[in-house]
Order: C-alpha cells, then sequence, then structure tokens
C-alpha cells in the first residue's frame, strides 16, 4: 500500500479523521458504527488493512476488542499530516467561497490576511509531505526475505494468491517469506516482522546473503540468513489474504517451484547448482 494514496477511499478517510480528531480514546467496532454511520464489515475491513500498516493497534477488554491508534508507528505523523492537509484544502475552499460571498470591505480584509497565512500553511506542508513522500518512496524500494530452515534442513516458502509477472513475462508463485522495508526500520527488523505477519514463526536475521537489483521486478532484494526462534508458528498470520500456502520445502526442490530468476548467492547458501 502506497502512503501518499492511503485515503483515496472514502471510508478510510472518514476513520482516520475521526481517530486523529480523538487520537486519545479508543472504540469497539459497534461503538464506531454507531458514531460513523458505517457498516461493521467496512470498519473491520479498513481497521485490518491500517493494522497491517502499523497505523492502528488493538486490545481486548472483556468480551469487546478496542482499536486506537498507534503513536508509536513510524508512519503516525506522517499520516497524521496527510490528513491535516486534506482537511485544510477543504477549509481553504470554504473560505473562498466566504470571500467571494462577503461585500463587506473590512470584513473581506481579515479574511484575505487569513487565507493567505492559511495558503503559506498548505505550501509548507506540502513541501515537507512531498520530501516525506520521496524517502518513503526509497524505502520501500527494499525488500527483504528471509532464507530459514528447520531441524530437518527444510526451507520456509510462502505461496502467494496472486501472481506476479516479471518484465520478461515469468510468473511469480512461491518466494520466500519477508516485507517491503518501513521508514525508520532497519533491515534485519524488517525480515523478522515480514516472516511474522507472512508466516506467524518467530526469526531472527544471522546475516545478509546478497542485496541486489531483482533482474525482473523495479526493486532491490535483500536476502537475510535468518535463525528460526520458535519450531512452532507462535502468531497467526495477518496477511492470510495475500498468502495461499505456507510449507517447508527441502531445497532440492525449490528450483522446481521458482518460475523467476534465483539468486546464485542464495543458491549456494543452500548448496544448490
Amino acid at each position: 500500500m502506497k502512503l501518499i494514496g492511503l485515503i483515496k477511499s472514502k471510508t478510510r478517510k472518514k476513520i482516520l479523521r475521526f481517530f486523529f480528531a480523538n487520537k486519545e480514546k479508543k472504540y469497539y467496532l459497534r461503538e464506531l458504527e454507531r458514531l460513523l454511520k458505517i457498516s461493521v464489515g467496512n470498519i473491520r475491513r479498513e481497521l485490518i488493512s491500517l493494522e497491517e500498516l502499523g497505523l492502528f493497534k488493538q486490545e481486548k477488554v472483556g468480551n469487546l476488542v478496542y482499536y486506537s491508534l498507534n503513536k508509536s508507528s513510524p508512519f503516525f505523523e506522517v499520516v497524521e499530516n496527510i490528513v491535516l492537509k486534506k482537511a485544510t484544502r477543504r477549509r481553504k475552499k470554504i473560505l473562498q467561497k466566504e470571500l467571494k460571498a462577503d461585500k463587506d470591505t473590512n470584513l473581506m480584509v481579515i479574511k484575505k490576511e487569513d487565507l493567505g497565512l492559511l495558503f503559506s500553511k498548505v505550501k509548507e506542508l506540502g513541501n515537507v509531505l512531498e520530501i516525506i513522500s520521496q524517502r518513503k518512496s526509497e524505502v520501500e524500494d527494499f525488500l527483504n526475505l528471509g532464507v530459514v530452515k528447520n531441524a530437518r534442513g527444510e526451507v520456509l516458502l510462502v505461496r502467494r494468491v496472486k501472481e506476479e509477472k516479471g518484465i520478461d513475462g515469468s510468473a511469480l508463485t512461491w518466494a520466500f517469506p519477508g516485507a517491503k522495508q518501513r521508514l525508520g526500520e532497519t533491515r534485519g527488523e524488517c525480515v523478522s516482522r515480514g516472516i511474522l505477519t507472512e508466516t506467524g514463526y518467530k526469526v531472527k536475521s544471522v546475516k545478509e546473503i546478497s542485496l541486489r537489483p531483482h533482474p525482473q521486478f523495479p526493486v532491490f532484494i535483500v536476502y537475510h540468513l535468518c535463525k528460526l526462534i520458535s519450531p512452532k508458528p507462535v502468531a497467526r498470520p495477518l496477511r492470510s489474504h495475500k498468502i495461499a500456502e505456507i510449507r517447508w520445502v527441502k531445497p532440492k526442490k525449490i528450483k522446481k517451484l521458482f518460475r523467476t530468476d534465483f539468486d546464485p548467492k542464495v543458491k549456494k547458501e543452500l548448496c544448490l547448482r
């Protein structure tokens, strides 16, 4: 999910505006349905996506699950500024209409001064968001993937629900688990988070095997050799709608599953020819 396109959805926009206007509070789904006049299903779907991005967190109290903003998210201030910018644009349009309709000269002078200040703030905020957007894009170009082995020497792979097509027409279905790197996150933190999110297994990056631009996709791929902390999943995968299957595979069978380029350094790490 691209950050700048985060609030194109009207439902998500309404949810974000509401929570940023009530940053210290937490709400359960039925309460949000009543306050926002949006169905529980739509609210739940948007909150799951926002929670995956790290913007929201949930807390169970009795039989109720409460949702609130995650202020420790590296995206918190960025998204708050985007929401603020959208709100400022609405306010600017309102002021423009008021200026056009108002024929009182003295009142018009005051409003023009206010509008000029508002325009300068919007321009300043726009410049900041452009810089943040560029930095975010640079970070998102790094995809951290983990090579994880279990006690039997099998390697952890995931099969994606939707195939990705490379520039040469090849299809990516099976892959090593991982994630795109977030702003303020190290590569090791990223691969641990990504594998936990996609498979439920807790791992730790031991070393980087390879870093290179992928020959078939417009991203930098960083492969990590990871240590399996627990032989069984410690959490429920959060991206079940993106992952069709999680499988432990013997190294010699991996090449049969991969139809895109296979990094030679990863092959060497797995003792494959």
